[in-house]
Order: structure tokens, then sequence, then C-alpha cells
């Protein structure tokens, strides 16, 4: 009786922690240009010089790859 029990939450947590991996690692939101336009944004509210390849973004590069 304790064995399956123990096998059943084993199987459980397994279950929970893959889960939680793949959402980690495969949601569509996390993306190096969205990093970047954060970035950004946060150097010049802070008044902080922005480095040339940060102020070649634009924010409307983000929403031709949500299209594609």
């Amino acid at each position: 009786m304790n064995n399956s029990t123990y096998l059943y939450s084993f199987f459980l947590l397994f279950g929970f922690g893959s889960l939680f991996y793949l959402f980690q690692n495969f949601r569509s939101g996390k993306n190096e240009i969205n990093n970047k336009i954060l970035l950004k944004n946060l150097l010049e509210g802070l008044d902080m010089e922005v480095p040339d390849e940060l102020k070649t973004l634009d924010n409307s590069s983000t929403d031709t790859h949500k299209l594609s």
C-alpha cells in the first residue's frame, strides 16, 4: 500500500516538474529581441547612454515577428 502511494507521488511530482520545465523553455514571449527592447527602454528611462546596437532597434520590429 505504501509503495504504491510513493510511486503515485513520484509520478505526479515528475509530471508537474516536466510541465513546468516545458513551460519555461518553450513559451512564445521569450526571445532575444524582446529582451533587447526592454533593455533599451530601461536605459532610456534611466537617462543612461544606449549602445549603438540598441539604438537601431525599433518597437515596431516586434510586431512583424508576431505576425510570422
